[in-house]
């Protein structure tokens, strides 16, 4: 018992019992709080939704999506088209009519693109590249469903999905020349047939 006439371990000793009483003390329980001193719950207060969906953007699942892109001045917007379904995927031999026009009279000359997600993700790293012979713009290593290039007025096209996949409607503007800070909204509409 050399060791308890050392005053440095009965410093120690102490410590050791402090900290145990107070770890004791916070995994008791602690007394309960009367319920008449409680705040009465609210009965007609609603549920807080974290995530709302503007009332523009879906319409009824038969009828598709019928919303606006918004890309700003030289650059790449996609939606989900999942997300506006309230599907996760589309399936092979799902006909559909995508429908686009321009965002208004002198503004941009945007391209639409139908893609899948694979393509969408080919998308983000290929800027479009004007190809004089054909008079279209090209992604290189995409291989859009549909595809509108230089929107003027309103274009559509009926296709048939091919494989399962997510899918998605892409604006872009990577084609223009300059910066700019201004929001463009794309009108878009997708009909299942």
């Amino acid at each position: 018992m050399n060791i308890m006439k050392n005053p440095r371990y009965y410093v120690l000793f102490a410590v050791l019992v402090l900290i145990l009483a107070i770890t004791a003390g916070c995994t008791t329980s602690q007394p309960q709080v009367p319920t008449a001193t409680q705040a009465p719950p609210q009965a007609t207060a609603a549920p807080v939704a974290t995530y709302q969906t503007p009332l523009a953007t879906l319409t009824a699942k038969a009828a598709g999506v019928d919303t606006t892109i918004p890309v700003h001045f030289n650059d790449l917007n996609c939606k989900n088209v999942g997300d506006y379904l309230g599907v996760v995927y589309l399936y092979p031999d799902e006909k559909y009519k995508l429908e686009a026009a321009s965002p208004g009279a002198n503004t941009i000359n945007t391209n639409v693109l139908f893609v899948d997600e694979n393509n969408q993700l080919a998308l983000r790293q290929a800027k479009p590249k004007w190809d004089g012979v054909h008079n279209v713009w090209v992604y290189e290593s995409v291989v859009p469903l549909v595809q509108f290039n230089d929107i003027t007025t309103s274009v559509d096209k009926t296709f048939t999905i091919k494989r399962q996949s997510k899918y998605y409607i892409c604006a872009d503007d990577r084609k223009e020349a300059g910066s700019n800070d201004i929001t463009y909204m794309v009108p878009v509409k997708l009909t299942r047939l």
